[in-house]
């Protein structure tokens, strides 16, 4: 049965497994699983010492693109070693041959891990879609309570001793942590068999884990429950999803316990209630309820002590906003200390040391600390400044101190309130407390998910959303999320696209292509700002590791200074269709101090066009692309272009 189950979705390229052994490069060290070479457990120390599995079919039929997991990973829900005596009793030795079927054949080879964790994905190939098993033993003097604290990217599953322990296969996946998880296991005297089984996406992957003290972890949770018992509350869309105890950590002071979460209307009471377990999201559907404050409880119940109790509210319907801060005018632009728009162009990951370069590349502005006002200040540059938004007053005390500062441009309060499931109380009350502080500079917030703009955009002045396509994602996403973004928040914010210029671990960066349309596929849905993630940070360092992409994007810049008055100027411009209404081509026209443009993108990754425009009135002759150094003839008024996939081209169309 379990061949019939593998054929079925296994992938196509079927010599990509038969040659897994000739492309599994591992450090190898002779090391066995029987009794007398187990290592003896040792409270908080990492397990490195592992047989290796893999990599073997998890979802070869899912797109990579805007990819999740659940139902449809068949690998990491299909017992591969059954053959075997099963998962549950895995007690494999090196060298032991696992055959999955007539074409699949696998030997289980020995890892020792260098650090803390089992890095999957430099180990095996192929590391897309994929899942592997990793196991161990570890010898214990006695019987006797542990936990085991496991960490993963993306979803494991846990079989100690017999049994199995623990399942997490979060729908978004997660970065790998060295103790996402708590359990609680029980330890025979002798060799106790550990084995796990990581499934992968795409990107990073990987594992770790390592045995704590039971009796010193419970008593060190029970002395701080609050920090293990957080209630976080984010607003999807419809949907008030909550989330008590995660990193399923409080579950340590009763196993196999649930917790009960009650949804409280301020006026109708008790509307709904569910018990799940600790870690797990909880929906509520608000739609059709009234508005008004809820207050989410979560209960969770501990022997021989009382219940843990935790309360946190959202408010459904519109708060009242702050008047507009005075350095942002009606036509969402951004003005200087002296009354003059300008347009931002940013970047995070900014060391003050190459403030200097920064600025003679094109860069206005940094995302920075209050440390580094006064070296941004010398190399002519504002700020983002963070403050301390998980503290008001800290935040408050901050701006009050530093407000007056030349090189101030707005104050970030809070990075991804949405994907960190901030309260969103708290971000409304930081919001008031920023502008009370200082009604000059505006407060500035960073979004990723499209479903809470409208929670968390309304609740600052600058609104900027960073949608990371490159290479999973949808790269028309990043234009459509301006879009939404402006539909979606109130009055007359202006919204910033913070733009990818880094590469998930494992992955790789935007091309130079798909670089410059994520760009100008913003401006024409109205972006007025720009910044980027990022310069240096996240383990890379852009000039050097990827030249051609800095390159690229240093032109860009300067095109962005030369253009700026036309972004500057009101409104979002006139919507224009090719004459034959291709869809792939998104393009507007805009009148600015230095002309009139038509700007024009081919949204399509794969597809060559040809469009034709009809800007204005009948007239022959010629149009400047710009910075292309040609032209397009027009006749009776039309012109013809060509785009390749991706491609932006600029029109001058007149003065």
């Amino acid at each position: 049965m379990l061949q019939d189950i593998v054929s079925r979705y296994i992938f196509s390229d079927m010599d990509i497994f038969k040659k897994i052994a000739a492309l599994f490069i591992i450090n190898a060290s002779l090391w066995g699983c029987t009794d007398n070479k187990a290592p003896e457990y040792r409270s908080g120390v990492f397990l490195k010492d592992w047989l290796l599995l893999g990599p073997l079919p998890n979802c070869p039929a899912c797109d990579a693109t805007d990819y999740y997991h659940g139902d449809n990973c068949q690998g990491f829900y299909t017992d591969f070693l059954t053959a075997e005596g099963g998962e549950r009793n895995a007690a494999p030795e090196v060298g032991d041959e696992v055959r999955v079927n007539d074409s699949i054949s696998l030997k289980w080879v020995s890892y020792h891990s260098e650090n803390t964790k089992v890095p999957l994905a430099q180990i095996m190939k192929p590391k897309d879609m994929v899942v592997a098993y990793g196991f161990t033993a570890v010898y214990s003097p006695a019987e006797q309570k542990a936990v085991l604290a496991v960490g993963s990217n993306d979803g494991i599953q846990v079989f100690f001793n017999g049994k199995k322990v623990h399942e997490f296969h979060g729908k978004n996946g997660r970065w790998l942590q060295p103790d996402n998880d708590y359990l609680v296991v029980d330890m025979k005297k002798g060799r106790n068999n550990l084995l796990v089984k990581v499934d992968q996406g795409t990107g990073d992957w990987g594992f770790a884990a390592r045995f704590l003290d039971y009796d010193s972890l419970t008593t060190a949770i029970r002395k701080d429950t609050r920090k293990y018992a957080a209630l976080k509350l984010v607003m999807l869309n419809d949907v008030l999803e909550a989330n008590f105890g995660s990193s399923n950590k409080i579950t340590v002071l009763n196993p196999g316990g649930k917790v009960t979460m009650e949804l409280i209307h301020e006026k109708k009471g008790i509307i709904s209630e569910q018990e799940v377990v600790p870690g797990d999201n909880v929906q509520f559907v608000l739609k059709g309820l009234p508005d008004g404050f809820y207050t989410v409880k979560a209960t969770f119940p501990v022997p021989e002590s009382e219940d843990v109790i935790t309360e946190a509210k959202y408010y459904k319907g519109t708060l009242p906003r702050h008047p507009r801060a005075k350095r942002i005018r009606s036509d969402r632009t951004v003005t200087d200390a002296n009354g003059k728009p300008f347009f931002p162009i940013g970047t995070y990951g900014a060391p003050p040391e190459e403030y200097d370069k920064l600025r003679d590349v094109g860069f206005n502005f940094v995302v920075g600390s209050v440390a580094s006002l006064d070296e941004a200040q010398k190399a002519g540059l504002l700020v983002a400044v963070h403050i301390n938004g998980h503290d008001i007053q800290a935040a408050r005390d901050t701006i009050l101190k530093y407000k007056d500062h030349p090189a101030v441009l707005c104050w970030m309060m809070y990075d991804e309130p949405g994907y960190n499931r901030a309260d969103m109380m708290h971000i409304y009350d930081l919001y008031n407390a920023v502008y009370e502080a200082d009604p000059v500079h505006p407060s500035y917030l960073v979004i990723t998910n499209p479903k809470v703009y409208e929670t968390f955009g309304r609740m600052c002045d600058v609104l900027a959303v960073d949608t990371y396509p490159i290479p999973n994602g949808i790269i028309t996403d990043v234009g459509d999320n301006i879009a939404l973004a402006y539909k979606q928040i109130a009055g007359d914010q202006p919204v910033w696209h913070c733009g990818q210029l880094f590469h998930w671990p494992e992955a790789r960066y935007p091309t130079p292509q798909e670089h410059r349309f994520m760009t100008y596929i913003t401006l024409i849905e109205g972006a007025k700002g720009m910044l980027w993630y990022t310069y240096k940070g996240y383990g890379h360092y852009l000039p050097e590791d990827a030249p051609d992409l800095w390159k690229a994007h240093t032109g860009i810049l300067d095109e962005l200074h030369e253009l700026a008055p036309l972004f500057l100027s009101p409104g979002f411009g006139k919507n224009i269709t090719t004459t034959d209404n291709n869809p792939d081509i998104r393009a507007i026209i805009k009148k600015g101090p230095t002309g009139t443009f038509l700007i024009a993108a081919n949204r399509s990754k794969t597809k060559t066009c040809k469009a034709e425009f009809a800007p204005g009135s009948n007239w022959n002759g010629t149009v400047p692309v710009y910075h292309e150094n040609r032209t397009v003839k027009v006749n009776n008024g039309k012109f013809t272009d060509a785009f390749e996939p991706l491609a932006v081209h600029i029109y001058k169309l007149g003065n």
